[in-house]
């Protein structure tokens, strides 16, 4: 019989397969793209809506982000298993585990929130950033609004890279893993670290597609690009954490053993 022990789980993967998720995804997103590009835009939209509540609109936005991205990893396992998509799939993370993936969210929240104090306390002013470019300054004032800026900048970046690596398995790893909330974000940062050459061509990969999309009027662009880079996500989780000897433990009972 064939085990498979802990540290197999996160795999580690070549760099090429950054590349190759997003075709994957891409891939999949063929099979229906009319309801995954629909789905996108009524949750999108949901999510935004959600932002629009006064005071407290960011923060369920936030909350509530992780259960759509649970939504399209149901919907995606749903059309690798060869099923039918339905959308009831997309509604996975509030039917299932909600609490725990609001959970997820509520570490995102927390965490862009001290971020941003950080950044403040070091000098980091967004508006006078915004006033600056608009108002097209002399290229000396605007070089010295940048240079104030660039610590505080690099800080958050250095700072928002182990939030986003810690939060980008970590749906996933709840809904298909039942993971808890802290063992999801954890085994997701081991993850991604283990695989960071194939993390960071995805990610440039990604990034590609969301800019050629923004470019589209009215973003319409996203409507194709966030659901294939949902499909991308899910087609990692597959290549990292799924486990396919018929007679091994599941990527789930591995995960959810740690």
């Amino acid at each position: 019989m064939n085990t498979v022990s802990d540290q197999d789980i996160p795999r580690k993967v070549a760099a090429s397969q950054g590349f190759q998720w997003v075709v994957a995804g891409f891939r999949m997103y063929r099979k229906n793209p009319l309801l995954l590009s629909a789905a996108f835009g009524v949750l999108f939209g949901v999510v935004m809506a959600l932002g629009l509540i006064p005071v407290v609109g960011g923060s369920l936005s936030e909350l509530a982000s992780p259960l759509m991205v649970a939504g399209f990893m149901a919907a995606y396992r749903a059309l690798d298993d060869g099923n039918e998509l339905e959308l009831p799939q997309f509604l996975a993370g509030v039917q299932g585990p909600a609490i725990p993936l609001m959970t997820v969210g509520a570490v995102q929240l927390l965490g862009t929130l001290l971020i941003g104090q950080v950044m403040l306390g070091m000098g980091f002013d967004p508006q006078a950033l915004m006033t600056a470019a608009q108002s097209q300054k002399d290229p000396a004032e605007m070089q010295a609004v940048l240079n104030q800026a660039m610590p505080a900048v690099l800080t958050g970046l250095v700072l928002f890279t182990p939030l986003i690596m810690a939060t980008w398995f970590a749906p996933a790893l709840i809904l298909f893993g039942g993971a808890r909330p802290a063992t999801a974000l954890g085994v997701s940062l081991k993850a991604v670290a283990r695989n960071w050459p194939a993390m960071l061509v995805n990610g440039l990969t990604l990034g590609l597609l969301l800019f050629l999309a923004a470019l589209v009027p009215m973003l319409l662009g996203l409507l194709v690009a966030m659901p294939v880079l949902f499909g991308s996500l899910y087609a990692s989780y597959q290549a990292i954490f799924a486990v396919w000897a018929d007679d091994a433990p599941s990527a789930g009972d591995t995960v959810a053993s740690l």
